[in-house]
């Protein structure tokens, strides 16, 4: 009698030891099969068990780690670092996780990998800020947060193509910067507000606009929204009399009217109107003197008509009948009268005298004696 031993209990049938041992139903011969997690590499009826992670990647996508289950052995495929499993079941597909749900990234943002680990970095796009915590990206549109890094006195806006931020200064500032560093100041602290050099720059209380107005003494004389300062004496004098002349007051600037030399003004400061002063009360002459205007300066001139001797001095002129001034220069016994068309002085001698001098030197003779007087 004769024991006859199972094969497979010695040496494991002469198995790969990553094998196991069992028999054909039919004939009994052994038969080798890799265990899980192993794979047949060997040729024709030699079976040579290969770790199946070493082989093909154990059949996994080429983007997935091959491991195995720590009880079963089984292969088990996960996707590496940076891409995602796109399959169904047990089939992993791994897909670049960049195009599955923009790699789990904010919608704003750009998705990418490291380029050491291939992990998936989130950056925000252009225009947007990172407002989020810790490794979570979240992307805001940069100019809800801190006005998009503008300056206060700036508009925070976006580049139709690039969508990159973009600083514009409000109405009423100048940017005094660089067109990447926007520095927004008063315009009117800026080259006047681009105001004419004889205006005020100043702004308009609703809008902030820059409004541009003329120093006291000047004109616009521009056209729309352009303001030209001209000097109002330059304007034909200012659209006053002709007869005026314009100057400025001192202290403000303002333009002052006043007449020429030989005008009064008959209207108010604001409007001057300039008559001949002759025309007007004499031009202050005396009721007995002719007004007249100097050759030179046009200066009032007051000359006593005839019949009448100034009995007040060169500046002011008081006509007096002449016939009362040293009888008007008569002879003491002549009588002084006027001529009755040209009004100038008459010397006649008094009844009992006759002249016997001439018409221009009378002498008065008494007809009765020799006494002559002159």
């Amino acid at each position: 009698y004769h024991f006859i031993s199972d094969s497979c209990t010695v040496s494991n049938g002469a198995c790969d030891e990553n094998a196991v041992c069992s028999h054909d139903a039919k004939t009994n011969a052994v038969v080798c099969t890799c265990k899980t997690g192993y794979t047949n590499t060997g040729s024709g009826s030699e079976v040579v068990c290969t770790d199946s992670c070493t082989v093909n990647n154990g059949g996994c996508d080429p983007n997935a780690a091959c491991s195995h289950d720590g009880t079963t052995y089984a292969v088990i495929c996960a996707c590496k670092t940076g891409y995602t499993n796109t399959g169904s079941g047990s089939k992993v597909v791994c897909t670049d996780s960049c195009t599955v749900n923009n790699g789990g990234c904010d919608p704003n943002a750009a998705c990418s990998h490291d380029g050491t680990t291939y992990a998936v970095i989130c950056a925000c796009k252009t225009g947007y800020t990172n407002t989020g915590s810790g490794s979570k990206v979240v992307c805001t549109d940069s100019c809800t947060v801190n006005n998009g890094g503008c300056e206060r006195n700036a508009f925070c806006s976006h580049d139709t193509k690039t969508y990159a931020v973009e600083c514009t200064c409000r109405t009423g500032y100048t940017n005094t910067g660089r067109e990447r560093n926007v520095v927004c100041r008063d315009s009117c602290t800026v080259q006047n507000g681009g105001c004419d050099r004889n205006a005020a720059c100043s702004h308009e209380a609703r809008t902030n606009e820059v409004m541009c107005t003329c120093h006291p003494g000047f004109t616009n004389t521009g056209r729309g929204v352009t303001v030209v300062c001209t000097d109002r004496c330059t304007l034909n004098n200012v659209g006053d009399d002709p007869n005026g002349i314009c100057t400025r007051d001192p202290r403000t600037n303002a333009v002052k009217c006043t007449c020429k030399a030989g005008f009064i003004n008959t209207c108010t400061a604001a409007k001057v109107v300039c008559k001949d002063s002759c025309n007007i009360k004499n031009g202050g002459c005396d009721p007995n003197a002719a007004c007249s205007h100097d050759d030179v300066t046009n200066a009032v001139k007051c000359t006593c008509k005839a019949g009448y001797t100034n009995t007040g001095s060169a500046v002011t002129i008081v006509c007096k009948d002449t016939c009362t001034i040293k009888n008007g220069g008569c002879a003491p016994n002549g009588a002084c009268s006027h001529d009755a068309t040209t009004n100038a002085v008459k010397c006649t001698c008094k009844p009992g005298y006759t002249n016997i001098g001439s018409d221009d030197n009378m002498v008065c003779k008494g007809m009765m004696n020799s006494d002559t007087i002159r």
